[in-house]
């Protein structure tokens, strides 16, 4: 019977409120019928609504809008309550504002869900006062004075989002840059709200009213900038297993050759070196009146001591020591020429022009090779008594000259001229080079072979990296300065 009587006496009491007329009073129990009439120096109005937010202003709405209520008293208040509010209206320029207000509990409520709207829609000012739902792009999040504020883009329309520090801003989900979040607060186009950051602002209630949709994307300038370091340092890495690969495989052939060298030198060589020493033997023992047979043998001798020198020749050529020695390229050259000519009358010179750079191993023993073999054709098929042979650094090249002013020959008759002029071109084209060859009859013979120089890559790719560098931190501190400002 008690809480029956309870009851009934708060349903006379609302009823009481509702009908009883006083000067602050008005016929107009609606947000929308308020806002639609003229207010002359702030009417007296009462109206019914939700409470939405519970602040400084406070917000209510109803089923036809919504409106900030000023000077209001809400404690013991909370959301979702519906009141009975007195006090002037006031129509401003960021929606119906009552003021000097006085409220009444009709009952305790549940909290309403809010209107779900895009922000170019909450920007036209339909949905001021009014709790709405809105989705957009974290820009950047501040805290200023305890206070955290959200700033937002949708499309092309910016807006910011308010949390004051005692309704939990500390509770607030992990914020990076560039993720998508789902607000739910009261519109308000309040220049003190939006602070002239935005169309419009959305005041928040809890940190509940902060979900976190999806997070930044992965392509951002941090991570493209770690994505291109990580690629350029890959690239670098396969660059320098590449090589290595190939220094490896060219030192396996330098093996093989010298190996082949040494079981030339054992056999071959060694066996005309033997058959020379009989013919010799057999020469003095045959009688000075068998003429013929001492032509034959004299004939055999010389054919042999050719054979044998051929022979020798061709292992020098399998086995460059000096590059095996590790001695640089213009000092082998000058020691291959110095033993070619050694007691032969002739002029032999050895020219280099610039300052010697690094060349890969196979274009530094493709070019000691044509040097060796265009000497031994000059002496052995020109009879030169000048021999030059010239060395030149150039900017991105090297070129080998090799210069005699011996017999010469016909340039028609290039192509059947044997395997040592071939086997020099097709050496220098395996390197990328270029070979060219220029005789006259009686006027000697040039042959030049020239490589381009090995590229420091690992240098140039750190130097890119250093300007990429250096232009990213030069765009942070640029934006860093801009949003200071």
């Amino acid at each position: 019977m008690t809480a029956l009587a309870a009851s009934l006496a708060l349903l006379m009491s609302m009823h009481a409120a509702l009908s009883t007329p006083n000067s602050r009073s008005g016929p107009y129990t609606s947000i929308a019928e308020v806002a639609a009439l003229p207010q002359a120096g702030g009417a007296g109005v009462r109206v019914r609504g939700t409470l939405t937010f519970n602040g400084d202003p406070t917000y209510i709405q109803d089923s036809t809008g919504g409106a900030a209520v000023e000077d209001l008293q809400a404690q013991g208040l909370r959301i979702g309550d519906e009141l009975l509010i007195s006090g002037n209206a006031t129509e401003a320029e960021a929606g119906l504002v009552i003021r000097h207000a006085h409220a009444l509990l009709l009952w305790h409520g549940s909290p309403i869900p809010p209107l779900s709207v895009t922000a170019q829609e909450a920007a036209l000012g339909k949905f001021a006062g009014l709790l709405i739902e809105v989705n957009g792009e974290l820009l950047n999040a501040e805290d200023r004075d305890g206070d955290t504020w959200l700033f937002m883009r949708s499309g092309h329309q910016e807006f910011v989002a308010h949390l004051n520090s005692s309704r939990g801003s500390s509770l607030l989900p992990d914020l990076q840059p560039g993720s998508t979040l789902r607000l739910r607060g009261v519109c308000s186009l309040r220049r003190d709200d939006t602070r002239y950051q935005g169309a419009f602002a959305v005041l928040l209630r809890s940190a509940q009213d902060v979900s976190v949709i999806a997070g930044p994307p992965w392509w951002s300038l941090t991570h493209l900038v770690e994505l291109g370091i990580l690629l350029g340092a890959l690239i670098l890495t396969g660059h320098l297993v590449a090589v290595q690969i190939l220094k490896a495989r060219f030192r396996a052939i330098l093996a093989e050759r010298a190996k082949l060298g040494h079981e030339l030198h054992d056999t071959l060589a060694q066996g005309f070196a033997g058959l020379s020493y009989q013919l010799q033997a057999a020469r003095k023992i045959v009688p000075q009146s068998n003429e013929l047979l001492t032509r034959r043998l004299d004939l055999a001798l010389d054919m042999v001591r050719h054979s044998h020198s051929e022979a020798h020749r061709s292992i020098m050529m399998l086995r460059p020591q000096p590059l095996a020695e590790g001695a640089d390229l213009h000092s082998a050259i000058e020691a291959a020429l110095e033993q070619s000519t050694l007691e032969c009358p002739l002029d032999a010179r050895f020219i280099t022009t610039g300052s010697p750079a690094a060349l890969p191993l196979a274009a530094t023993d493709t070019l000691y090779r044509v040097a060796q073999e265009a000497i031994a054709n000059a002496l052995r098929h020109g009879h030169p008594t000048v021999l030059e042979v010239t060395l030149e650094y150039l900017p991105a090249s090297v070129r080998l000259s090799v210069l005699d002013n011996g017999l010469g020959f016909e340039m028609r008759t290039l192509r059947t001229q044997g395997f040592g002029l071939a086997g020099m071109r097709e050496r220098v084209r395996a390197v990328r080079g270029s070979f060219s060859v220029e005789s006259q009859p009686g006027r000697g013979t040039l042959i030049c072979a020239e490589v381009s120089l090995r590229r420091n890559v690992a240098g140039d790719v750190a130097a890119a990296f250093r300007q990429s560098w250096n232009g990213v931190q030069r765009i942070w501190g640029r934006a860093g300065k801009e949003h200071s400002r």
